[in-house]
């Protein structure tokens, strides 16, 4: 009779667990569902009855902790006191992901060589990433590379090999960068503007200038006014900094600003004449330094060669100062073009459509396009 009622307690206690276990797993899920709520009301409210049960409290009160001090602290007490358990040695991960934001690589790696679960096969990643950040290109490949075998569709897949590509780039590899940039494309829903821009990049470091321009160009049109098009532009103006002869006019995507003809009919007829007849050389308008080179609006009156409309302010106002460099006035000032803030940059104004046709004659050998505008 005893052994029997032992027998009902020892089921009891096992059911017990059973339903412990599980609503463990649907705390887990609400969190990673969003419903951080309904784990910060429940958590509290556990008994933990065994070492799994003690991490898995510890790790997601870490989780919820509103500073990365305090989260830092309990993931690492939690990786120390359940350190053989599967959510002690998460603790560990996320506290190795904390020292890594915090650039404090050597810290990471030592957390994260702790980590052995093969139910944590992020391990190998964040590994690499902190091999990089100190670069250590061959150790972040390798690690890299292992957690891709670990885990080919895991959610850092694709930075995975982003992160290949950089260090065989580091290293002067520019083939085998291409080469792991490729696959990437056979990843569902890769970011596809992000990819043509590393493609461009790898392209331009090994010299294949053409590639690197259609790539460039590709990842700009495909979102001109986000942060990808940004860097796609930079990358664009250093390169022509190096190579005047570049063409980036498509980065120049010309709206008309209430475009006219610039030159009356009866001027045009009476003057054909005189340029025929003699040197086309005008004075230009004296170019003042002191002059701020971004006016408040659109300017209300006057003759000028539009230049360039661009998503970068710092574009906008280097391409001014290269025009003043080039002895021509220019200015810019920012417009809403299509819902996003733009700079359009104007060179002028000009007395005269000589003036401005002598201007752009400037600017043209300059390789800087533009066309006429009067206000």
């Amino acid at each position: 009779m005893q052994r029997y009622i032992l027998l009902i307690a020892l089921m009891a206690f096992s059911l017990l667990n059973a339903q412990i276990r599980k609503d463990l797993q649907a705390l887990e899920a609400s969190y990673h569902k969003g419903r951080v709520d309904e784990l910060a009301d429940r958590l509290p409210t556990i008994k933990a009855t065994n070492d799994d049960e003690r991490a898995f409290v510890s790790h997601y009160s870490a989780l919820l902790k509103k500073t990365k001090s305090e989260a830092l602290e309990l993931h690492i007490r939690a990786g120390e006191r359940f350190g053989k358990t599967l959510y002690g040695q998460k603790s560990l991960l996320e506290a190795a992901i904390i020292h890594i934001l915090d650039r404090n690589y050597s810290e990471a790696q030592i957390q994260l060589r702790k980590i052995s679960s093969p139910q944590i096969p992020e391990r190998m990643y964040w590994l690499a990433v902190a091999s990089l950040a100190q670069d250590d290109y061959s150790s972040a490949i390798a690690h890299a590379e292992n957690y891709l075998r670990l885990s080919p569709q895991g959610q850092h897949a694709e930075n995975a090999l982003y992160l290949i590509s950089d260090s065989f780039r580091e290293q002067g590899k520019y083939h085998s960068s291409v080469q792991t940039l490729e696959k990437i494309t056979k990843i569902k829903d890769y970011d596809r503007q992000y990819y043509l821009f590393k493609l461009g990049h790898s392209h331009e470091l090994s010299d294949k200038i053409s590639d690197a321009l259609a790539a460039y160009r590709q990842a700009y049109e495909l979102d001109k006014y986000s942060q990808i098009a940004y860097q796609v532009e930079e990358r664009l103006f250093g390169l022509r900094a190096k190579r005047p002869s570049v063409d980036i006019s498509f980065l120049y995507p010309y709206s008309p600003l209430e475009i006219k003809d610039p030159v009356p009919q009866q001027l045009s007829q009476s003057t054909t004449a005189d340029t025929t007849a003699q040197s086309p050389q005008v004075t230009m308008p004296t170019v003042d330094q002191n002059l701020p080179v971004k006016i408040k609006a659109k300017p209300q009156s006057g003759i000028y060669l539009q230049s360039g409309r661009f998503s970068v302010e710092g574009n906008a106002r280097r391409l001014c100062e290269s025009i003043r460099g080039m002895r021509v006035p220019a200015v810019y000032f920012e417009e809403t073009h299509q819902g996003k803030p733009t700079w359009v940059v104007l060179a002028g104004p000009f007395d005269s459509t000589e003036q401005s046709a002598q201007a752009r004659a400037i600017l043209s050998n300059g390789e800087i396009n533009s066309f006429v505008v009067q206000f």
